[in-house]
């Protein structure tokens, strides 16, 4: 059984999201029921308009390289999630009766593996989901480093440790007109059939 399954149409709206924002960083947040994905929620990448000493997250030898770049380069290589739009994804989330399932980003020059900073920001956070009342989640890359082509890969980080989860794609493929009384679910007056 997968750990989460995740819409192709979603995936799609996460890579057009990095694509969007190449060079710099996307990074957003997924939430769904039962383990599947429903929701997604783009967040504003503040290393790009902040200064690097309000990013607390990182540790001084970071903050300094920071510092030495300018906004354009610190994007490209960090993300920090804007508060604002974090709280109102999350008032969301739980508004819908739903679950913070995947925290997503862009690696635009890199392959789609967590960084060093990464591992260290996941793994310091996992106190703080607890806190502010949410699942630890799963953290997807997408990578662009062979645009046109993207590389998308999602990882459990804990206590410091990557591991692959394993992600079930859902397809929805188009069936024609729904006969009167059948169990499909109907867009435009078409049957869905996810597998």
């Amino acid at each position: 059984m997968p750990d989460l399954s995740i819409p192709q149409h979603i995936l799609d709206q996460i890579v057009a999201h990095a694509r969007e924002l190449a060079p710099f960083e996307c990074c957003g947040l997924l939430a769904g029921k039962d383990k599947t994905v429903t929701h997604l929620y783009r967040i504003t990448n503040i290393v790009a308009v902040e200064g690097a000493e309000k990013l607390s997250t990182f540790d001084e030898d970071k903050v300094a390289h920071l510092e030495r770049l300018s906004p354009e380069e610190r994007a490209e290589i960090a993300f920090v999630m804007d508060m604002g739009d974090f709280s109102a994804a999350k008032k969301d989330i739980r508004k819908n009766g739903l679950d913070l399932q995947v925290v997503y980003h862009s690696h635009p020059k890199d392959p789609a593996r967590p960084s060093h900073t990464d591992i260290k920001i996941a793994t310091d956070y996992e106190e703080i989901w607890q806190r502010i009342n949410l699942p630890v989640p799963a953290y997807l890359l997408v990578s662009l480093m062979h645009s046109p082509a993207a590389d998308i890969r999602t990882y459990w980080i804990t206590g410091g440790q990557v591991r692959p989860a394993d992600i079930h794609i859902l397809y929805q493929l188009r069936c024609g007109p729904i006969p009167p009384g059948s169990p499909y679910q109907s867009l435009d007056n078409d049957a869905i059939i996810q597998f």
